[in-house]
């Protein structure tokens, strides 16, 4: 990403990236007249107003944080970022920083932060929201997040004193060697689908799966993520009476439309929503039996999709085996995901597969064989979630907004781009007596798991020619995998 004449000069330099070079950098692509000073107090401002205003009449002080010869103050930017909100500070960034910078030099400003980024973070640091290996691999960015994530690290991880030996390397030189051109620069963001409400509580999805902070990311064309979670450990394994409560709660939700759900509620029948829901499936088929809705894969996918992505349910495998069984659809959800790109409002149709299997590496394969199916039948999947919107799935004002996004008219030429949903789960090899210890080593195999996958994953993509979309990936390890998945789904619907 360097041009060529000065490759050699800047390729190898291992610089530190403290918060004195950060601004160095955002001075060097500034517009005329913007002085050190303005840029501190405007970068302090997207986190708080007041802050930045104070810091900008502090002149000394930030003499000597350009010198690396001060730290930021732990009480007025380092704590309070590190309970920021990214987006909010990504908005400031938009507001105050970027109006203070040459347009032409954003990518060349770009690049260097994360040559240094690269080269300061060890591989288990997060910059920002991003690990390090999706910032090394990023090609695209969003120039006020990327800032936003730089200002936290730089906030968070580094002390700005430790750049004292490196910061008269931060130079004009340094910096214009790199070749803007190399990259693009986008906004891309999921956003809330006002258009259409989540159906599960989010709160409740945060209080029974675990994240887990990782390094992977997916190497393809199009912006794509994986999640990896675990549920509560108790007697060194893993507890799923949380998990059977959390299914039990959300199972209308799961089976029902939005439309349905409303009627209940307008009949008084909410409380039997549940038991209504538990005695469909059963019709619909036997526990743990794929297909119909009844296995657990199925009925997580859904989960993750709402919980962990924020992309709404249009259908479920319950309503896509029952209302729509005429389309015959391999997709075990299909899901509405809004985003941001480049400024501009899209959408995707995210059509979920899932697979449960006590080898990671088989669930990958089962998972991509059904992704290949739906990929080869998208007219047909395409005409499934169009054909929700005039059987009286949503409410005639939600029914109007969907029609404008998903269906291609005059005000809208394409229709939404298809993306893929996947929930996997697989058994976790670890023993461990006690409970902390299996914690700690079940963390870190579900880690080196998700590492050995992720070229694998890339592998099969490419394989059945499924690059060009985006992937939303969801890992969550049990016990034993495959008789936990049919014990858990008798349970749910023994008592229906």
């Amino acid at each position: 990403m360097l041009k060529k004449e000065n490759k050699e000069k800047t390729e190898g330099k291992l610089m530190t990236l403290c918060f004195a070079a950060f601004i160095t950098v955002l001075k060097i692509c500034a517009k005329p007249q913007v002085h050190n000073k303005t840029l501190c107090e405007a970068v302090v401002k997207t986190l708080n107003e007041y802050t930045g205003n104070i810091m900008g009449t502090d002149a000394g002080h930030i003499s000597r944080l350009m010198s690396c010869d001060n730290n930021l103050s732990p009480k007025n930017v380092i704590q309070p970022m590190r309970e920021a909100d990214l987006s909010q500070i990504s908005s400031g960034m938009s507001k105050y920083v970027l109006p203070l910078l040459k347009a032409e030099m954003i990518p060349q400003a770009i690049l260097a932060l994360q040559n240094m980024a690269l080269s300061t973070a060890s591989d288990s640091t997060k910059i920002g929201s991003l690990s390090k290996a999706e910032l090394a691999y990023k090609t695209a960015f969003d120039p006020a997040a990327f800032f936003a994530d730089i200002f936290h690290f730089t906030a968070t991880e580094v002390e700005n004193k430790s750049g004292k030996n490196d910061i008269a390397e931060v130079t004009e030189e340094y910096v214009t060697g790199f070749d803007g051109s190399l990259i693009r620069l986008e906004e891309s963001k999921i956003l809330n689908t006002e258009e259409l409400d989540i159906t599960l509580d989010c709160d409740d999805f945060e209080a029974v799966f675990r994240k887990v902070d990782h390094d992977e990311a997916l190497a393809l064309k199009n912006k794509s993520g994986i999640g990896l979670y675990y549920l509560d450990i108790s007697d060194s394994a893993f507890n799923y009476e949380n998990l059977n409560e959390y299914l039990l709660d959300s199972v209308g939700m799961y089976v029902y439309s939005r439309t349905q759900i409303k009627n209940f509620e307008e009949r008084k029948k909410a409380r039997s929503i549940g038991i209504k829901a538990l005695r469909l499936m059963k019709e619909n088929g036997q526990p743990d039996e794929k297909g119909t809705g009844n296995e657990l894969g199925e009925m997580l996918l859904f989960t993750f999709m709402e919980g962990g992505l924020h992309a709404p349910k249009l259908l479920s495998k319950v309503e896509i085996t029952t209302d729509a069984h005429r389309f015959k659809s391999k997709s075990d959800s299909v899901h509405l995901l809004k985003k941001k790109v480049n400024g501009e409002i899209c959408y995707q149709l995210v059509f979920g597969a899932s697979s449960i299997s006590g080898s990671i590496i088989d669930a990958i394969d089962t998972a991509f064989e059904v992704l290949a199916v739906i990929k080869n039948g998208r007219k047909n999947e395409r005409q499934m979630v169009e054909s929700t919107l005039f059987n009286n799935t949503y409410d005639p004002e939600t029914t109007e907004r969907l029609k404008q996004i998903i269906i291609p008219s005059k005000q809208r030429t394409a229709a939404p781009d298809m993306a893929f949903g996947i929930f996997i789960g697989y058994t976790i090899n670890v023993s461990e007596d006690d409970n902390d210890d299996f914690r700690t080593l079940a963390v870190e195999k579900m880690k080196a798991d998700i590492r050995e996958a992720v070229p694998y994953i890339e592998k099969k993509a490419t394989e059945l020619n499924l690059t060009m979309h985006s992937y939303y990936f969801y890992f969550l390890p049990f016990n034993d995998a495959e008789n936990d998945k049919k014990q858990i789904m008798d349970e749910l619907l023994g008592g229906a």
